[in-house]
């Protein structure tokens, strides 16, 4: 079932004395928070723990956005923020083109190679610094790891939970 919030960026730094904080997106070509009309929800998550927030305030800087949260007034108080994914409804990320997916949504995919044989289950994705990859455990519990891009990734079927991918290329 696709998630109600999708993970847009990370908290990295407060900025100035009045409660802004740099959010570093994960797409990093996103005008998604651009457009939004102040204020708007979001989910504040790290790990298992979550808090909802508004967002009161943004504007775009090199590599980001300097964004505000209602309740947030400082320095001292955005600081505990730091580190935090910052989840928008899924609503607010727009339709997608054709071919595009959501990374979330492939977890708990069945995965199949270009032959139609199974390889598995999409059991997580992890971000490696250069590229989300995907955890394909099988059904005799081995892993495989994946890069989640187009090289890799053949066709993504949401309604049928399907994976294809192509491991040769």
């Amino acid at each position: 079932m696709a998630s109600t919030w999708l993970p847009f960026g990370v908290l990295r730094r407060p900025h100035g004395t009045g409660g802004e904080i740099f959010l570093a997106p994960f797409n990093l070509g996103s005008e998604t928070l651009a457009k939004q009309i102040c204020p708007f929800p979001v989910r504040l998550v790290r790990g298992e723990d979550f808090k909802e927030a508004e967002i009161s305030a943004c504007r775009p800087v090199h590599a980001g956005f300097l964004v505000r949260f209602a309740g947030f007034e400082s320095r001292e108080a955005i600081a505990e923020a730091v580190g935090y994914e910052v989840h928008l409804p899924r609503e607010k990320l727009g339709p997608l083109t054709d071919g595009e997916f959501y990374v979330e949504d492939i977890v708990g995919c069945d995965v199949f190679d270009m032959e139609g044989l199974s390889l598995g289950r999409v059991k997580g994705i992890f971000w490696n610094g250069a590229q989300d990859v995907m955890t394909i455990v099988a059904d005799d519990g081995g892993e495989r790891l994946l890069p989640v891009v187009a090289q890799f990734v053949r066709r993504f079927e949401l309604l049928r939970r399907r994976l294809v991918v192509d491991f040769h290329d």
